[in-house]
């Protein structure tokens, strides 16, 4: 009875990838999900078994198939819902399987080699003979008796050994050694132990976790746990949409529904929008879960990160805390997975594959038949769309906990300070409200999306700006080591002091930074303790904790930063939040700018407040009258809501269309120009095909990207446009199909991108 294996090589070419049936040799145990060395043209490599069958595909009866090599790993298996999630990844991002199996399962990142395994015991009389009949084959025994394992890679075992080649045949015939292949990971063999997957038998370990409340609910959070309990007992995969303002207490509404899903034996994923906030968020869950909680994000090394998998899969750990990539998690018995700050474009994978967290969370709910919570003050106006129409479930909270009420905000025109002669980054309100602040012994908080000194230096007579060498993009003073930087490549060098196109003298500085507010705030208040929190404040693991602990403590009076401080910040003693520059996000060329300041706006403006000490918030602008300040100066999410909706519904933006966006790179401009007129033309051609005829697609472009060159690489891009995401996917993949076959394609590199976040 002859066997076959169905495997997926790992080739991350579009090329090649597919999967290919192999037999199974009489000597090989193959399962589902393990990995396996065959023979692919001319070379040995690493694939994954999906399938194991008595039966051939019809049409391949009679073919004489290779035969699967080895076995690279028996211990570690990738559990079936997780093949099956690589394959819907693959599909709706339009990225090869292999890439999207690396993402789901980031473990088979490694390399398979052969390593000699010591089979004698140093001791046996017939090996130690061999000092006197036989040096070389003596000192390398020896060579395997000093490793930890008695294995080393046959790499290094040939290495360090300094035998011949024939040396090791008469080791391997005399069975004093065996050689094997192995899957490598980081230069050590590495293995995965692992407990049976899903189901709810699984033995959970009791680690002593403290699962009575520290918190009492208000009747807007337990109407909440009770919704999203129902969701659950109905044991169909849902949606959910928490709408809660800031203050009002989404955290303790995740703590009660992970407790009570714990106790009904499941697992539950909380995800954050950035990995700074992962330790923060996760010391409010261990207090009351203890042990079951772990963190998983992308960057924890992978010999941490595969401890964390093995605890995951034995039912160890049960809640996993993470940033975007810990929606992979592979928790047993999955029943919730939370995405707090739902709107966040850091849910939006920008590396291929290019998946949204989000959209993840809801296809493992699919197979698991659990629930997707999606918790914000401020959702997505695709997530609130989608709960307006019934599609998915909408739960709210409307008032903050305890005493404290949403602070009342006050807009400052920035053109009137000008007029009265006040050129300081500073309004007078500004400086006045963050004096009486220091007088009162409370503390503030001021916001500014941009870090560094200043935006860029300009030619005050040519207008020539500083860019970077490497990117399209203006370099960035910062005061720290004196040096303009490119926050895109990190590109760095001296500020020039004549313009380098005309020999100018009057080369300036223009625009402001987290450096220059900071530094302006310690010229007006010299004697008081200020803190930064930017991405160059934080670039150590430990330093965003540092800062804001500080801060906690009261060791700092004003706390400056960009958008990290918006995010899920809970300080009771601050009682001011100052936006310097609302503008900055209001001005880019996005059609989401107007949502994007909004969320950011109210967002900030949450921090303030907190507790019975009441808040106040100043937004400064030049756009004053402006309907995304005005609104999120009054907290009113639903009035902006259905203001934007119909702009969207008008120009026809998401969510009342898809957009798929195909990014061109190649170190030449020429050659992505013609690859992009090409690429423009293939999707052109295949509008004429009559099962397109009467669909609504559109084709945008060939245009520069925004950013037209970055990391040395000149960029194009080309979209495509339409009502059925389905559709356009398979527009989409005919086009670029016909384009790999065309010699203009070789040497150029494409990124797709399903309804992309940022232009």
């Amino acid at each position: 009875m002859f066997r076959y294996a169905e495997v997926l090589v790992d080739v991350a070419n579009r090329r090649l990838d597919q999967s290919y049936h192999y037999s199974i040799p009489d000597y090989l145990s193959l399962k589902i999900g393990m990995r396996v060395l065959v023979p692919l043209q001319n070379r040995k490599v690493q694939g994954l078994v999906v399938n194991v069958t008595d039966d051939l595909p019809e049409g391949m009866e009679g073919i004489n198939l290779k035969p699967v090599l080895e076995i690279a790993d028996k211990d570690s298996l990738v559990p079936q819902d997780l093949i099956e999630l690589a394959h819907w990844l693959a599909q709706t991002t339009i990225c090869s399987v292999a890439q999207s199996l690396h993402t789901v399962w980031p473990l088979l990142k490694g390399k398979i080699e052969e390593w000699i395994v010591l089979l004698a015991s140093i001791e046996d009389s017939d090996v130690q003979t061999l000092q006197w009949l036989d040096v070389e084959a003596f000192r390398a025994l020896t060579v395997l008796n000093r490793s930890r394992k008695k294995a080393v890679s046959l790499k290094i075992f040939l290495k360090r050994a300094n035998i011949s080649g024939g040396t090791l045949e008469k080791l391997l015939k005399q069975g004093w050694v065996s050689k094997e292949v192995r899957f490598v990971t980081t230069g050590e063999d590495l293995s995965l132990k692992q407990a049976p997957y899903g189901g709810q038998n699984n033995k959970v370990k009791d680690y002593g976790a403290r699962t009575d409340r520290t918190y009492e609910l208000t009747r807007e959070q337990a109407t909440a746990v009770r919704g999203v309990l129902t969701a659950l007992e109905e044991g169909s995969s849902q949606t959910v949409l928490l709408h809660g303002v800031t203050g009002s207490g989404k955290t303790d509404v995740y703590r009660e529904l992970i407790a009570q899903v714990l106790a009904q034996g499941g697992d539950a994923i909380l995800l954050v929008p950035e990995i700074s906030l992962t330790s923060q968020v996760a010391r409010y869950f261990e207090r009351q879960f203890g042990e079951q909680v772990i963190i998983l994000h992308s960057g924890l090394r992978q010999r941490e990160k595969m401890k964390a998998w093995a605890d995951i899969l034995s039912g160890h750990k049960r809640i996993v805390i993470g940033a975007r990539s810990a929606v992979f998690a592979p928790l047993p018995n999955l029943r919730l997975i939370i995405l707090d700050e739902e709107h966040d474009g850091a849910y939006k994978q920008d590396e291929n594959p290019k998946y949204h967290a989000r959209d993840v969370a809801r296809k493992r709910m699919d197979l698991r038949k659990g629930v997707v919570l999606l918790g914000s003050a401020t959702p997505s106006l695709e997530a609130y769309a989608a709960a307006q129409s019934g599609k998915i479930r909408m739960l709210t909270m409307l008032s903050r906990i305890g005493k404290s009420v949403l602070p009342p905000v006050e807009i400052v025109d920035m053109r009137d300070e000008l007029r009265q002669g006040n050129r300081s980054i500073f309004s007078l309100t500004l400086q006045q409200k963050l004096r009486e602040r220091l007088t009162r012994g409370e503390q503030s908080m001021l916001f500014l999306n941009r870090r560094g000194y200043s935006t860029f230096v300009v030619c005050r007579e040519c207008g020539y700006v500083v860019s970077c060498s490497n990117c399209d993009i203006a370099l960035t003073y910062h005061t720290q080591g004196q040096a303009m930087r490119c926050h895109y490549c990190d590109h760095k060098e001296l500020p020039p002091h004549t313009c380098p196109k005309c020999g100018s003298r009057y080369i300036r500085f223009f625009g402001q930074g987290t450096q220059r507010v900071e530094e302006e705030l310690q010229g007006l208040f010299p004697e008081v303790p200020i803190l930064r929190l930017d991405y160059d404040t934080t670039r150590s693991s430990e330093a965003h904790d540092t800062i804001l602990d500080k801060f906690r403590r009261q060791e700092a009076s004003i706390l400056v930063g960009t958008q990290m401080m918006a995010k899920g910040l809970d300080f009771p003693n601050v009682t001011l939040v100052g936006v310097i520059a609302a503008d900055q996000t209001l001005n880019m060329p996005d059609f989401r700018a107007r949502e994007r300041t909004f969320q950011l706006l109210t967002q900030v403006a949450g921090r303030a407040g907190r507790s019975n000490k009441p808040g106040e918030v100043v937004i400064q602008t030049y756009s004053p009258q402006d309907s995304a300040v005005m609104r999120a100066a009054h907290h009113d999410f639903q009035g902006f809501f259905w203001e934007e909706i119909r702009y969207r519904k008008e120009r026809k933006y998401p969510p009342y269309t898809h957009i798929i966006r195909v990014l061109l790179l190649h170190e030449k401009e020429d050659r992505v120009i013609k690859g992009a007129n090409e690429l423009g033309a293939f999707l052109q051609q295949g509008m004429q095909d009559p099962k397109f005829g009467n669909t609504e697609l559109d084709v945008l472009g060939p245009a520069p990207a925004v950013l037209s060159r970055l990391r040395n690489q000149w960029r194009w891009q080309v979209s495509v446009k339409g009502t059925r995401q389905d559709i356009l996917r398979v527009f989409l993949y005919q086009g670029v199909k016909r384009f790999f076959k065309s010699p203009t394609s070789s040497g150029i590199i494409l990124n797709i991108e399903v309804d992309p976040l940022s232009s």
